[in-house]
């Protein structure tokens, strides 16, 4: 095929995708959040679907696992962070999560379905074809070129630091964002420190644990290992998120906006040089 095959062919596979992950977020705002469709909200859903196609038809490529470990892994990181580590704080910030027991269940089985889609379009899509390595396999490798003791300091500590990275552009956008909080129709809580701190260094864990295996199974250097992290903590765990079916008032939407990005920016680093792979003793 010539080069201009192969760019429309590409283009077309971005489109597929694209039309996918419109359709699919769609319905999640519809199912999950009880949002009717209107031009402004399709127009803001639409807007989350071409930036998230984009990053994952980007990201595909570089990822060298077998199709089945490629579904898994992007699933994986879809669903935790789009939506699960977001749910936990959800709990603690929101009044999302105050209905029945059955509700619950109900949003995080779609959640899971929403991303398995989306995983399996990526990866069909987008994925580089012919792998054949698996995700354990590749994890076993990263992690034999330091000793236990090693990755499990890393792993402490790379948990650990997301709280204080939250906690420093949370409190920038402190003074924007509190009358909302404070404001009981809202749908929005504060909670306490006692609270606050348990939870963050919980989501840290989660966050180190979900992108761990991506950061080993992205191929290049530093820098791309960097970027595919720090994406993947913003455009499906802020931007799109955001941008969907929210309880979050639109008009502090900006706000957090900014600070997911410098958060997710400043702790995609803080990963890849943590848990980057060592050197193998001879």
């Amino acid at each position: 095929m010539s080069e201009q095959g192969r760019g429309v062919a590409g283009g077309a596979k971005v489109v597929a995708l694209l039309v996918t992950i419109f359709i699919l977020e769609t319905l999640d705002n519809l199912v999950v959040h009880g949002v009717a469709v209107t031009p402004t909200g399709a127009a803001r859903t639409l807007l989350g679907a071409v930036v998230l196609a984009i990053f994952l038809a980007w990201l595909g490529p570089r990822i060298h696992l077998s199709l089945r470990s490629l579904v898994l892994l992007v699933w994986l990181d879809l669903f935790a962070v789009e939506y699960m580590i977001n749910y936990v704080e959800g709990v603690f910030f929101t009044t999302m999560f105050e209905g029945s027991y059955v509700s619950t269940v109900t949003v995080i089985v779609f959640a899971a379905l929403v991303s398995g889609i989306v995983a399996a379009s990526a990866a069909f899509l987008m994925g580089r074809q012919g792998g054949n390595t698996g995700i354990r396999a590749s994890l076993k490798e990263h992690l034999s070129t330091r000793t236990a003791r090693s990755w499990v300091i890393r792993i402490v500590v790379a948990s650990v630091v997301y709280f204080p990275i939250y906690f420093f552009f949370g409190l920038l956008v402190t003074p924007f964002v509190m009358p909302y909080y404070n404001n009981p129709s809202s749908g929005l809580v504060i909670p306490s420190f006692a609270v606050m701190v348990p939870v963050e260094l919980f989501r840290g864990f989660l966050f180190v644990l979900v992108l761990l295996p991506l950061l080993v199974a992205t191929t290049g250097g530093r820098n791309t290992k960097f970027v595919a992290l720090a994406a993947m903590l913003y455009i499906p765990g802020g931007f799109v998120a955001l941008l969907g079916g929210t309880s979050i008032p639109p008009q502090i939407i900006p706000f957090h906006a900014t600070e997911i990005l410098a958060d997710s920016i400043v702790y995609g680093f803080v990963l890849s040089r943590i848990l980057q792979r060592g050197v193998k003793q001879a």
